[in-house]
Order: C-alpha cells, then sequence, then structure tokens
C-alpha cells in the first residue's frame, strides 16, 4: 500500500458494501460524508457498512463528517433567476421586492462591506464591485453579464465574514457523529483559530474525542494559516472554493503554501477537489489529473481526496485504485520526502522522531514500531517522512482509525498491557500477522519506559523481527541459519565455553555463537574468513539443533 492516504466522499456510487470492500482493498483510509447532501440517520448508515468492512478485512479506514457550516447566499428571485448586465448598479438588501434589488440571507454583512471591495456569487461566474455603502444596504457595480439563479453562493475575498461557525442542522449531525463514534470533523469556510476552537468546544461538550480538519477555502483562512495550523489536527486544501477566493493561477501556489506551513507544526493535509474528476463518466483519469496528483505528493501533502468521482461516479472502485497506483510510483520514484525545515511544533516529540528516522536509516531499518497511547508521537514520525513503514501501536480501534490519516502509518491493534511496560518483542510478536514483514527484519522501536503505553515516548530501541532468544555482542555482519547439532550439520554453531584455541573447524560455518568469550586469534581467524560472530551472549529461551535463527549484526540480538 502507499504511504499517501486516500479519502473517499460518499454518496449513491459508493454506500455498497460490496463497493467499500473493493476500495478498502485498494487502500482506502477514510470516507468522507458531505452533509450539505445528506439528511439525519446517514452517518449511522454509512458508519455501520464502514464497521461491517473494517471487520472483514481487518482494515483501519474511518469517518470523517463534513459539516457545512453557514453559507452567505442570496435569496430568490422571481422566476427563479435574474439578469445581470455588465456595468448595471444593482442593491444588496436585506429585503425587497423590486427587479433591481438582491437579497442576501446574512444581512449583518453589509454593515461590513465597503466601496470598492470585490463581491463575487454564483461560484465566482459573476463579479461585483461595491460603489456605496449605507446603514443595511449597499450599492453594487456588475463586472459580468448572465442569469443569476436562486440562492447563489456570496463570497467576499479576504473580507472577514462572522457568519457563526456551527448551524442548528450542523449541530445535529455533530451529535450523530459523536454517538456514532466516528473519527474526524471537517469544519467549513475557516477563517480564524478561533472558529476551530469553538468546534472544539463543541466535541467536548458533547463528549466527544473526534480530530478536527480545518478547511482553507477562504483568503481570510490562507491569510491566517499559521495560527489555524497551531490548532487543527489536520487542514483540507479545498480548491473548489479557494479557486473562487482567489485568481486561478494562485491556487497552485496557494496549495504549496498550506502543505508548507502545517508541515511546520506536524500537521497533515489534504488534497481535494477535482483530483480524477474525469472518472465521474470515464473508466481512467487525464494526463493532466495524474500530473495534478503527482504534483499534490510532490508538495509532500499526507492524503488525497475524492469527491464526485466516488459520491456519483460510474467508477469509485477504479477512481481510488489509480489514486493508489499513481501514489506508489510516485512514491517510489521520490524516495525521500522533506521533513520540516523549521519546525514549530513539540520540540521533545520531534526530537524522539528525528532520532528514530536517523537511526531507521543508519541501520536500513525494514520498518519503525511506535508504541502510543495518545498518538501524538506517532504522527510526529509521520511528519519528519521516514521511507519505511509506521506501524503504530494502539489499543483500540478507533485511535487506529484516526492515525490512518497520517501518511505512512499503518496502525496495529495490541492487547492492552497489564504489567509495567510488558515485553516490548512478545507484543510485537503476537502482532506479526497485521505486520507485513518478514522475521528477521530490522526494526527501530520507539515507546516509553518504563511504562510504554502511557508514560509518554521517550526511548528509541533497534529489535529484530521475531521471538526474542537471547543477545550477545556482535562482530560481523547480520545472519541467519540453522543451529547446528551432533546429528545436524547446519549453519550456525552455538559454542558454550570459552574458546582460548581453534578447538573446532569454525571456518565452515555461517555464524557462531560463543556464550562466553573467545581468544583473540579465533576472533582475528573468524573476522580475517568474514565469519561473523556473537561472543558473551546470554541465552533466555532454549535454541535446539535445527532451529532457525536470526542475529541482528548491529545489536547482537537472536530471534526465531
Amino acid at each position: 500500500m502507499p504511504e499517501t492516504k486516500i479519502i473517499a466522499t460518499m454518496g449513491p456510487a459508493s454506500a455498497d458494501v460490496a463497493v467499500l470492500e473493493k476500495m478498502a482493498k485498494s487502500g482506502l483510509s477514510a470516507v468522507r460524508i458531505n452533509t450539505a447532501h445528506s439528511d439525519p440517520g446517514y452517518i449511522g448508515k454509512i458508519k455501520g457498512m464502514i464497521d461491517s468492512v473494517n471487520k472483514k478485512l481487518g482494515t483501519y479506514v474511518g469517518v470523517l463528517v463534513d459539516l457545512k457550516g453557514p453559507e452567505l447566499r442570496t435569496g430568490e428571485f422571481p422566476g427563479g433567476g435574474f439578469e445581470v448586465k455588465a456595468g448595471s448598479q444593482y442593491t444588496l438588501y436585506a429585503e425587497g421586492k423590486k427587479e433591481d434589488v438582491f437579497t442576501i440571507n446574512y444581512p449583518a454583512i453589509l454593515n461590513t462591506l465597503a466601496p470598492n471591495d470585490l463581491i463575487l456569487m454564483s461560484d465566482g461566474r459573476f463579479r461585483f464591485r461595491v460603489v456605496k455603502s449605507g446603514e443595511n444596504q449597499v450599492t453594487l457595480k456588475s463586472l459580468d453579464s448572465g442569469t443569476m439563479r436562486n440562492r447563489s453562493r456570496i463570497n467576499v475575498p479576504g473580507k472577514y465574514l462572522d457568519l457563526g461557525v456551527l448551524t442548528h442542522r450542523d449541530m445535529i449531525f455533530l451529535k450523530e457523529g459523536i454517538k456514532e463514534n466516528v473519527e474526524f470533523f471537517a469544519l467549513s469556510f475557516v477563517q480564524k483559530k478561533e472558529n476551530v476552537e469553538h468546534l472544539q468546544k463543541q466535541i467536548m461538550n458533547n463528549g466527544g474525542d473526534q480530530l478536527i480538519v480545518s478547511k482553507i477555502e477562504t483568503k481570510s483562512g490562507l491569510q491566517n494559516i499559521k495560527a489555524i495550523s497551531r490548532v487543527s489536527d489536520l487542514v483540507m486544501v479545498a480548491r473548489g472554493d479557494l479557486g473562487v477566493e482567489l485568481p486561478l493561477e494562485e491556487v497552485v501556489v496557494a496549495q504549496k503554501k498550506i502543505i508548507e506551513e502545517t508541515h511546520k507544526y506536524g500537521v497533515p493535509t489534504i488534497v481535494a477537489t477535482q483530483m480524477l474528476e474525469s472518472m465521474v463518466n470515464s473508466s481512467s483519469p487525464t494526463r493532466a489529473e495524474v500530473s495534478d496528483v503527482t504534483n499534490a505528493i510532490m508538495d509532500n501533502t499526507d492524503c488525497l481526496m475524492l469527491s464526485e468521482e466516488t459520491a456519483i461516479g460510474k467508477f469509485p472502485a477504479e477512481a481510488v485504485e489509480y489514486l493508489n497506483r499513481i501514489s506508489t510510483y510516485v512514491e517510489d520514484k521520490v524516495g525521500d520526502f522533506r521533513e520540516p525545515d523549521d519546525f514549530l511544533g513539540n520540540r521533545v516529540a520531534y526530537s524522539i522522531s528525528r532520532a528514530a528516522k536517523v537511526v531507521a536509516d543508519e541501520i536500513e531499518a525494514d520498518g519503525i514500531v511506535a508504541f502510543t497511547q495518545s498518538g501524538n508521537t506517532a504522527k510526529m514520525i509521520s511528519a519528519v517522512r521516514p521511507r519505511i513503514p509506521i506501524y503504530t501501536m494502539v489499543t483500540d480501534f478507533h485511535l487506529g482509525r484516526k492515525l490512518n490519516l497520517f501518511r505512512g502509518i499503518r496502525p496495529v491493534k495490541i492487547e492492552p498491557v497489564k504489567n509495567d511496560g510488558g515485553d516490548l518483542y512478545e507484543t510485537i510478536l503476537k502482532a506479526e500477522k497485521n505486520i507485513k514483514i518478514r522475521k528477521g527484519s530490522r526494526l527501530v522501536i520507539t515507546s516509553g519506559a518504563p511504562n510504554f503505553l502511557f508514560g509518554g515516548t521517550n526511548e528509541v530501541m533497534v529489535s529484530t523481527f521475531g521471538k526474542f532468544l537471547g543477545r550477545g555482542y556482535p562482530s560481523g555482519k547480520s545472519f541467519k541459519g540453522i543451529v547446528a547439532g551432533e546429528k545436524n550439520s547446519g549453519d550456525i554453531l552455538i559454542v558454550k565455553d570459552d574458546i582460548s584455541e581453534e578447538k573446532k573447524d569454525f571456518l565452515k560455518y555461517k555464524g557462531i555463537i560463543f556464550t562466553g568469550k573467545a581468544s583473540h586469534e579465533v576472533m582475528e581467524a573468524l573476522e580475517s574468513s568474514g565469519i561473523p560472530v556473537l561472543y558473551n551472549t546470554k541465552i533466555r529461551e532454549k535454541i535446539s539443533a535445527g532451529d532457525e535463527i536470526f542475529i541482528d549484526g548491529y545489536t547482537g540480538i537472536i530471534n526465531s
């Protein structure tokens, strides 16, 4: 599976267990429920399907509830539409019935508008300039011609609009999402950090613990991205509405800026809107869409999100599969993805995480294993962008599904540790079926000591995957093989006494394990022949002739 995560929007095309299973097998990390097109009760329906898929496949697909939030819109026109002519002037008012009067659903906004402000309507298709402002009304001059429709969206680029944060309808979906134990809430039209803090308070007051995705889709939100990042769990680059408030040529640059700024705080990003839009009707994407997805991955985003492609498209599972294929290829070719140039978040977590990455690179580890209670260290390890998978050990599935939107993280459910820290090696071994690596693979482990699940991460160590049998002092490279015995020639000889001279034909073995010391002459002979050695070895578990064992040349750990 790719390290980049994939989100699919639910709709008639994908709200089916069979389709969800196909998408999950192709690397789906979470589904999005767009409450703008949903009714109460829909969250529970989708959550039930996702739970069924996760249980069957052993996956950690999460649920993201996208709250619509308040929107600034026109009222209704007689006949359902209104002809606008470039150069003509119109009145924007709280109430009105004349043909040259627009109404607005948040009349208090009128008093914040000033001459020369730019007003966009109908997703930016109609531009107006404020020529005169008065009490509860403004006069606009149209820059475009065409037919306006009822309840057209209104944008005021660069102007902070106090519309509130959550509507009554949003609160209904918020409470339903908390009841159904979803993992994420997305907040629309975030303009400043206080918007996010308001949602955090509402989640807590209603007994929830969901992560918040702040959607950046206004010029105000873009301008306040640093402050918003500090209080957000994830940030979404919502290119659709952002492309209304910004000139189109600025959207891609804004995308890069948002990803760069949020990354400084270790906050992951989601790039959304029109990723593979042609796949609503086509079984394959365009070359331009593949280029767009590639660019987002190379920008260092954590997640890619599909909208209409999976909500109403004809090929929802295929769209997810294409994101999987593109991500896998790009990640392989790029190799090293940037860690934050100037990290501004928790320095302790960052230092531990970066140490894990450095050690992993140095010893060419096959994976990082992060034991976590809150997920904070695992998130930070994700932010420093190691080249290898991050196996995150969690004690409940809900946390695992939360972490599944962080780049490179692969959640693994373990049983709660009942003693003072427990045996890390045994805990990892019990989770073997969920860790897609071979026995003998080298791992970097982060944990808290002595109570590694509860005391905060403060330790980085190296281990070899498999049952822990013992440990000695290594000399030479890693090796594995069959233990030799009287009736078995084998590859590895275990010598259980001190050796002061060459008593045996050591040179015919792939490796030697001494439980005691070996003389300088013996060690020199073995080293010159390229035969790895483990000496002063303490064997904890019984090792018998014929057993296959693995010896790590870096750590001296013996595993089976």
